[in-house]
């Protein structure tokens, strides 16, 4: 886990993107979890701690947020334990906190739109690594 951080860390502070996040403090964390009865995978928790949610060409959901689109897709029937992280317009990226495993959990793409889930990558740490190389190939990011 700590070759994933590495390289998170490696590639947000040489694109100057970290100045984009908000940090979350533990028991606002702790305040998510509670409402949505769920527990939040490691990756994802550190990152919420360590540079928020936010960004710049690439978004992570920070606590606000995540309650808000909860609440915004819960008539929806978002399933159970789906903790959106990333809302994409038809579709949104989630974390699948029922299928934890070794504190970790695998990220999915679901639309209230349509009945399909489609797996997106193995844990949060794969799913932001991808995020942030392609907007930096991209050069995705406002100046």
């Amino acid at each position: 886990m700590e070759l994933y951080r590495s390289k998170i860390r490696e590639l947000l502070e040489f694109n100057n993107l970290r100045e984009h996040f908000y940090k979350e403090k533990e028991e606002t964390i702790q305040e998510v979890e509670e409402r949505l009865n769920v527990k939040l995978p490691g990756s994802y928790r550190w990152f919420l701690k360590e540079y928020g949610g936010g960004g710049n060409g690439v978004y992570v959901n920070g606590c606000t947020d995540i309650l808000y689109y909860h609440d915004r897709f819960n008539s929806f029937n978002i399933p159970k334990g789906y903790i959106i992280i990333e809302h994409c317009d038809e579709y949104s990226y989630c974390l699948d906190t029922e299928k934890m495993m070794n504190n970790e959990c695998p990220i999915v793409n679901w639309s209230s739109h349509e009945k399909g889930i489609y797996p997106e990558a193995d844990n949060f740490y794969e799913h932001l690594l991808e995020g942030i190389e392609n907007a930096i190939e991209n050069e995705w990011w406002e100046e």
